[in-house]
């Protein structure tokens, strides 16, 4: 195996070192291992969507000062049909997007959710329209 380095937030660590303490997995490595697998794996799921689809995505987010709202869900007018915005703390928010369209333009978006650093969480679901 290859050793790699990685940054971590402390807090995320904090977490982590509170579940292995459960003995819920046997390293942090495993821990790593099996959240890269699943990531993997839904990354290939969406590969595979092709043509129109109808979705839903759910986001967590940390409300900063730099990150201000999400505001992709603009860019990408021409396919999120519905916005769903919730405050939950001072600091987090929940957004749930509709979306309709090519499957391309979901992929993109997703993307750019993913890679924005303040998204704590992110899940969709996919549906193909006939």
């Amino acid at each position: 195996m290859v050793v790699v380095s990685l940054s971590i937030p402390d807090e995320l660590l904090s977490a982590l070192d509170t579940i292995l303490g459960g003995e819920r997995y046997a390293s942090r490595s495993e821990v790593v291992r099996q959240a890269l697998n699943k990531y993997i794996m839904e990354y290939r799921e969406l590969e595979k969507i092709k043509g129109d689809i109808i979705a839903t995505i759910t986001l967590l987010y940390e409300k900063t000062d730099k990150s201000g709202d999400l505001h992709l869900q603009h860019e990408f007018g021409d396919i999120v049909t519905q916005y769903l915005h919730s405050h939950l703390t001072e600091k987090s928010c929940l957004e749930v997007m509709v979306v309709k369209g090519q499957s391309k333009r979901l992929k993109d978006l997703i993307d750019g959710l993913k890679a924005n650093r303040h998204v704590k969480q992110l899940k969709f679901s996919v549906m193909a329209v006939d």
